[in-house]
């Protein structure tokens, strides 16, 4: 017989019977506690030759919305009757009126309308005796069963290995616990083989560290599956030479050039993880200010490993990083995967040094000053417009900025003859 220790009628803190699956079909125990109601705090095995009581039906699976009526039988050794019953879930006491005698010794308890499970390892439908002692106890599984995966990416860091990322359906919420499972096989022959090396790039996502083929398609898929059902995502196919990735540039380094006020230099190496091997690259800068947030980007390096930035501000210190697109490895045809930014490194342009309160020309002297300016522009032009392609900052800004230094270099001159 189950013995316990103080009997009452208080109720026992919830006990997670789903998790710890507590209740054998051999050995019973009680987790006690300082609640009176739950007797004394010394954990007490009681051995039985047989059940407390039965559940039926034992741990269902159930869609949401779905109703239950489940019953609790006790053991005619207990000398426990149905009304000595009464019914918990996840440790609250389920409303007399849900429950019905069947007979001396059988209680059920009726539950409509089910939300999901609260916890995905099930909750805890748990049959009581008077004195809150457990009888039995059921999991109970309420969801849905999962979508089909989507959005399968793909990336191979410097074409040795392989990660996978996708979306879940529905948010990945079925209110069970749903596995996922990355598949993958060479496209025209070859057997499935199964990704092992799980949430490595986030929640959704698989690492394949080794042994993989070059040259040859993949077939890539990944299967949810969950006590209601499996779902399979699309296939994806691809050329592991198609999603190369790399390092980021390395040795960056940012200078000055001379001391003009509004340029620095930016140099870097290639990635070495792929010096030996054949492909093109393009590169993209990003640049900030030191006591700014927002990221200016030249979006066409090109495959040089050095730009020259223009138009920026004198006196002012800049954050710069580096990225690399590695594309046409072996001749692919993808676009290839950008890599990860390079550490920031800083340097500041030079101090302006103008002289304040240059007078503008004379009206008589404007038309030859323009034809003189327009000439030293088209002339400038000639001279500077080159290093990285498609500057966000317009040749007419950094012309304006030359041509201050000339003006402040013409004024100087003229102090001096004075």
């Amino acid at each position: 017989m189950l013995l316990l220790d103080a009997p009452g009628n208080t109720e026992c803190p919830a006990q997670d019977i789903c998790d710890s699956r507590a209740l054998s079909s051999i050995t019973r125990y009680m987790a006690n506690t300082d609640n009176p109601g739950c007797g004394s705090t010394v954990l007490s095995w009681v051995s039985l030759t047989g059940n407390p009581a039965v559940i039926s039906p034992q741990d269902p699976t159930l869609v949401i919305g779905s109703s239950l009526t489940a019953t609790c039988s006790v053991n005619s050794d207990l000398h426990l009757k149905a009304e000595d019953l009464y019914w918990t879930l996840n440790g609250r006491r389920l409303p007399p009126e849900s429950y019905k005698v069947l007979n001396g010794t059988t209680l059920s308890v009726a539950l409509a309308n089910l939300n999901g499970s609260r916890q995905q390892s099930g909750d805890n439908l748990v049959c009581h005796s008077r004195d809150g002692s457990i009888l039995a106890g059921s999991c109970l599984y309420v969801g849905l069963p999962p979508e089909k995966p989507g959005n399968i990416t793909c990336w191979s860091k410097n074409m040795k290995d392989l990660t996978c990322q996708w979306a879940p359906g529905t948010d990945g919420e079925t209110y069970l616990h749903t596995n996922y499972t990355l598949k993958y096989k060479l496209r025209w022959y070859g057997r499935d083989n199964t990704c092992q090396e799980y949430r490595t790039a986030g929640q959704y996502s698989c690492h394949i560290p080794k042994d993989l083929a070059l040259f040859t398609p993949y077939e890539i898929w990944v299967e949810a599956s969950n006590r209601l059902g499996v779902a399979v995502s699309e296939v994806v196919m691809l050329d592991i030479l198609d999603v190369v990735t790399t390092d980021p540039p390395a040795d960056v380094t940012v200078s000055r050039v001379g001391d003009l006020e509004d340029q620095l230099s930016v140099r870097w190496s290639s990635p070495p993880a792929l010096k030996d091997f054949l492909f093109q690259a393009k590169y993209q800068i990003q640049y900030r200010v030191e006591d700014s947030s927002e990221w200016k980007v030249v979006d066409d390096v090109g495959n040089q490993t050095s730009c020259r930035l223009a138009g920026l501000r004198p006196g002012t210190v800049y954050f710069v990083q580096v990225r690399c697109n590695p594309f046409g490895i072996y001749g692919s045809k993808k676009a290839g995967i950008w890599s990860d930014w390079s550490n920031p490194t800083a340097a500041s342009t030079p101090r302006s040094d103008r002289v304040p309160g240059v007078c503008d020309p004379k009206s008589g002297e404007q038309n030859t000053t323009l034809r003189r300016e327009l000439k030293q522009f088209f002339g400038w032009v000639k001279k500077h417009a080159y290093g990285c392609s498609n500057l966000s900052i317009k040749l007419y800004d950094q012309w304006r900025v030359w041509l201050q230094k000339s003006h402040k270099t013409r004024n100087q001159v003229g102090a001096t003859r004075r």
